[in-house]
């Protein structure tokens, strides 16, 4: 469709964002997250602290959690800045954070002999299922929840190994079994907001095509596929608005087919109509990205040129005008043609958009009155005051 390529050309139709820019945005939210996930650390790390003060564990047990604390985070965080984290399936490695964040926790209940205090720190270790919660799939979730489960395990297994004194059995296995369970009801409600998520995803990705469907019968003409007159005149605005910040130039062409009621009256509107379409679609064919095109009105049509004084618009136009005649309708007649007449003007800044079209339009009526089938150049028409 003619309208499509043009609605995605153009600095006045909205370009598309940058990758890299988008790709910058994405690692610094990955920066902040990790950020977020180093504080969660420290606050565990005052609870160490706290241990150490109570005499619950040895002063080295304090700095190899920081040591750790700082190594995982380190890591993650030289990972996102290097950007070696995009060469992963998931960039955002929250799996692996989560995973390897049980670690140090782990490791301090290594140490305690209370079962009590080692059911604060499986508490702590919890939380980091909660950052997944919006992040990860059901799949991903049931994966990190085994994780959990298997570390703790092998700490249990570690201590009915080598420090079986500290281990109260009805209390081990209540812990064990509440742990599971919580285990297995943040990965059932992690999983079911897995699906809402997937779900809210399509609906905005449904409204957004319905959004682009809606901005294209808002701008586009729907018999031709070209850009409507309210589409062509914000272009222009747009255009002037440029003119008056930055220099440059641009130019209008507008163009219209020669003899059409007679082809309307003499071979009937639909043979009307598939010459509209053809002519539209030659036109958009062979337009730069930055120019823009579209039904004026009625068998009238209009090329805004940006960056692109009067001359250049006229080789533009006539190279149009060539490229409209050459068109064939074996529909119609072998022998039947089209052509156009083409009125250029270039948008000056002592003037509105107004008036430069309708120094077009007048061009454009010094062409039919030529003959038709050519090309004419409005005339800089001086204000009355300096005729005084």
């Amino acid at each position: 469709m003619t309208a499509l390529k043009i609605e995605k050309t153009g600095e006045q139709a909205g370009k598309p964002e940058n990758p890299e820019h988008e790709s910058l945005r994405d690692q610094g939210l990955r920066k902040r997250r990790l950020a977020m996930s180093f504080a969660s650390y420290m606050v565990t790390f005052s609870i160490v602290i706290y241990c150490w003060l109570q005499n619950m564990i040895p002063f080295r047990v304090v700095t190899e959690f920081l040591a750790a604390s700082l190594l995982i985070n380190g890591t993650f965080w030289y990972l996102i800045h290097t950007g070696r984290n995009l060469r992963f399936r998931d960039p955002s490695m929250t799996s692996a954070q989560m995973i390897v964040s049980l670690i140090p926790a782990l490791w301090v209940m290594a140490f305690l002999e209370a079962g009590q205090a080692r059911a604060i720190f499986l508490l702590i270790a919890i939380v980091p299922m909660l950052f997944g919660i919006l992040a990860l799939s059901k799949r991903q979730f049931l994966f990190v929840g085994l994780w959990f489960c298997g570390l703790y395990a092998l700490l249990i297994l570690g201590l009915w190994a080598y420090r079986p004194t500290v281990l109260d059995g009805e209390l081990e296995i209540l812990q064990a079994v509440a742990f599971l369970l919580v285990m297995a009801e943040i990965t059932f409600i992690g999983g079911f907001i897995s699906g809402l998520r997937g779900k809210l995803r399509q609906r905005n990705r449904e409204l957004g095509e319905a959004m682009e469907q809606i901005r294209e019968l808002v701008n586009v003409d729907s018999l031709t596929g070209v850009y409507n007159r309210r589409r062509l005149f914000e272009v222009i605005r747009e255009e002037s608005s440029r003119y008056s910040r930055s220099p440059g130039s641009f130019s209008i062409c507008l163009m219209d087919i020669d003899h059409f009621k007679l082809v309307n009256d003499t071979h009937g509107h639909q043979a009307g109509d598939a010459i509209l379409k053809a002519v539209a679609s030659c036109v958009a064919g062979d337009l730069r990205t930055i120019d823009c095109f579209g039904r004026y009105g009625g068998e009238e049509f209009l090329m805004v040129l940006p960056q692109t004084p009067l001359e250049g618009a006229k080789i533009k136009a006539e190279r149009v005008r060539e490229k409209v005649a050459s068109l064939k309708f074996p529909d119609i007649g072998d022998n039947f043609r089209v052509t156009v007449s083409i009125g250029v003007a270039e948008y000056h800044n002592d003037e509105s958009t107004d008036d430069t079209l309708q120094r077009a339009d007048k061009a454009l009526y010094r062409a039919k009155d030529a003959g038709r089938d050519r090309v004419e150049l409005a005339q800089q028409e001086v204000p009355a005051e300096q005729l005084q």
